[in-house]
């Protein structure tokens, strides 16, 4: 597990900022549809591997993806 909490509400708005389909990130990042729904709704956190694939994809850094104290409900 990650040391720090990403958002998911932050990840979806990357995703749709860049004109990504669910689909189309998690085919780039190398896992499965699902599981960026289920990052994007809070339900899960990824994995060391998966969010470095995911930063690398989006071309973004921690402070764009990290939860913060006040995070908005997903």
């Amino acid at each position: 597990m990650l040391s720090r909490k990403i958002s998911g509400a932050k990840l979806r708005r990357v995703r749709e900022d860049r004109c990504l389909k669910v689909t189309e990130l998690a085919e780039a990042a190398g896992c499965s549809h699902w599981n960026i729904y289920k990052i994007e709704k809070g339900a899960t956190q990824p994995s060391p591997k998966l969010y470095a694939a995911l930063k690398a994809t989006l071309q973004v850094g921690d402070a764009d993806l990290e939860a913060g104290d006040t995070e908005d409900a997903a």
